[in-house]
């Protein structure tokens, strides 16, 4: 048995109807009429790109076809090498914690 993390090279990704969700979320969250007006937009417009079969759906379609994703707000990024770097560090560490004869004062 061994304590190697398990690390996924499949980057999580999300499908052009998450992406397009994920938009109606935030769309929802903010308002459309202040969304509009903040890209200098009529609000119809809006209302037109989220309909079926709208530019919202080929946007996200275009994205995908691009390799490009969607963070929500909140999402931190860091770059894949950064996050193995610190999986390794954090289980050096681990490891040399249970390979430690002694308690930890805190115990």
């Amino acid at each position: 048995m061994t304590n190697a993390i398990a690390r996924n090279s499949e980057l999580p990704k999300l499908k052009p109807i998450e992406m397009e969700g994920l938009i109606l979320n935030q769309l929802a969250d903010l308002g459309q009429k202040p969304t509009a007006e903040a890209c200098g937009l009529d609000e119809s417009t809006i209302s037109r790109w989220k309909g079926k079969g709208g530019h919202l759906e080929q946007f996200c379609r275009f994205l995908d076809a691009l390799g490009l994703q969607l963070a929500p707000p909140g999402a931190v990024l860091v770059r894949r090498d950064y996050l193995f770097a610190m999986e390794t560090l954090a289980e050096m560490g681990m490891k040399a914690e249970r390979m430690r004869p002694d308690p930890l004062g805190w115990d």
